[in-house]
């Protein structure tokens, strides 16, 4: 086995990656969308918990401007798409329907608003701890989810009888219970149904309220404000991002493996635009693994987005194109947003690979008349066993004529040294003889090079050194060896964003016309 660091991450590899990214995270409110271009980043930079040095704060302020642009699906390539912060701050300027909260209802709101955000002395909102620990919680079920699904669609996709015994007697029983604990844990330390019916509270009253909610937003960041962004390193502004868990890299992360089978039926399942660009997996692959972990992004600037993109009591100025239609998909300004991030490290693609071995070589000068047998270098013998004849017909015509069981094709004067194995086994070979007459047409001249099928069926390189009656030669003879397996893995250090999982928007915006304007 051989094993190779890769310096870049292969076709094959982004493609198994990528359709199996997009079917364990797609569902009926999520699309994903994946980098065809490898993105990554080293693990030393790609931590945002605490003071950060400044490759922290280069990577931070390029994550935060990445996650945020408005995203493309199936495939990443937002190029220079409008910010989500730009698209926020129209939403913050837009026309507000009249507050219409009774005094009961003001106090209800205050009272949901108070057990999910906690306001600081600048007016600037954050999670209260126990929305805090609701989200902590939420997105340790939600790993726990993919994993269960990540094994459950891996056994029912394999034809292997081992494989799908293993996911019912071993891995499904302690997969599921993996999950329900962490269901558990969100019920309980992590406040689920007090957290929800609050956030339920907040959502049905605020529809009456929307100053109220545009004033929380604002307070804690406007984006129409210029002093309201960060500066990164080199000058650019951005509303910092974060990933929750933070400490999501010194977490476990699942290790998946896909086999040929799998990866062949994923790409067969993948959108056109992956397959196009990317083809399909080569002949040698026969595995790939890859460690991944779901991280949920944190926007302390905009908490959360669907309280204001899917409010129904703001409108844009008539004529302005939609943030989105609301349709499946969806298509508008912003019709989807970057809400989790799947991450990959430790990439590991097997490929069966043969080497060469080389059978024969040597420099002889070939006599006329004589015939050689390349796969042991011996002149002499017969057609039948002997792979080139150097035949003169007479002292004016010649020629160099392939064995009963060998077969020739001339190449010309082409870089001898360079002519590996792999290209003598694409070659046309053939039972026509080589031109040598000593005048004008003659092909065997100095330099020219000339490939054969051996009698024993090996491959042999000959290049013309000298012409001649007794012609010096030099050649080559391989044969494949047995196969061996070589990976290429990725360096531990880096870590992939290998999918951006996309919340959809619903209609967007959706003024409700019985409310006053």
């Amino acid at each position: 086995m051989n094993t190779v660091t890769a310096t870049s991450v292969d076709s094959s590899a982004l493609l198994g990656l990528a359709a199996r990214m997009q079917q364990l995270f797609t569902d009926r409110e999520h699309l994903v969308s994946v980098p065809l271009t490898p993105v990554a980043y080293r693990d030393s930079d790609f931590r945002f918990d605490g003071a950060l040095d400044l490759g922290q704060a280069r990577v931070h302020a390029e994550f935060s401007d990445l996650v945020n642009r408005i995203p493309t699906q199936p495939v990443w390539s937002p190029g220079d798409a409008p910010h989500l912060w730009d698209i926020y701050g129209e939403v913050l300027a837009a026309d507000l329907a009249d507050s219409t909260l009774t005094p009961n209802e003001q106090q209800r709101y205050q009272a949901a608003s108070a057990y999910l955000y906690t306001v600081g002395a600048g007016g600037a909102s954050s999670p209260s701890p126990a929305l805090s620990d609701y989200r902590a919680a939420r997105q340790a079920w939600l790993q726990a989810d993919a994993d269960y699904h990540q094994g459950e669609q891996a056994a029912a996709m394999s034809s292997d009888p081992a494989v799908r015994d293993r996911w019912t007697r071993e891995l499904e029983p302690r997969l599921r219970q993996v999950r329900d604990d962490a269901m558990e844990a969100w019920q309980t330390t992590g406040h689920k149904s007090p957290v929800e019916d609050a956030v339920r509270e907040l959502s049905e009253l605020a529809l009456k309220a929307p100053s109220s909610i545009w004033k929380r937003h604002r307070d804690t960041f406007n984006p129409n404000l210029p002093d309201q962004f960060s500066t990164s390193p080199n000058g650019v502004r951005y509303a910092p991002t974060f990933y929750t868990p933070a400490a999501a890299l010194s977490l476990p992360w699942t290790r998946v493996t896909l086999d040929r089978q799998l990866l062949l039926t994923l790409a067969s399942q993948a959108p056109p635009q992956l397959t196009s660009t990317l083809g399909g997996i080569d002949d040698a692959v026969q595995s790939l693994a890859f460690d991944y972990r779901v991280v949920s992004l944190v926007r302390p600037w905009l908490d959360p987005p669907l309280e204001l993109f899917g409010s129904r009591s703001w409108r844009l100025p008539p004529g302005t194109t939609p943030l989105s239609d609301g349709g499946n998909p969806p298509q508008g300004r912003c019709p989807i947003y970057v809400e989790s991030v799947a991450l990959a490290r430790n990439l590991d693609l097997t490929r069966r690979v043969t080497d060469p071995i080389v059978v024969n070589r040597g420099d002889t000068a070939l006599k006329g008349t004589w015939i050689l047998d390349l796969d042991t270098g011996d002149q002499g013998g017969d057609l039948f066993s002997g792979d080139v004849w150097w035949e003169w017909l007479t002292e004016t015509s010649a020629q160099m004529t392939p064995g009963r069981r060998s077969s020739i094709v001339n190449l010309g004067v082409v870089d001898f040294d360079t002519l590996t194995l792999d290209r003598l086994v694409t070659l046309t070979y053939g039972n026509v003889p080589i031109p040598g007459n000593p005048d004008a047409s003659n092909q065997l001249v100095d330099g020219d090079v000339f490939a054969v099928m051996t009698s024993e069926g090996n491959f042999a390189k000959v290049l013309v050194v000298k012409y001649g009656y007794n012609m010096l030669i030099r050649w080559v003879t391989y044969r494949w060896g047995g196969p061996s397996e070589e990976h290429s893995v990725t360096t531990p250090q880096d870590t992939f964003l290998a999918a951006f999982v996309c919340r959809l928007l619903p209609k967007s915006p959706d003024p409700d016309p019985s409310l006053p304007w």
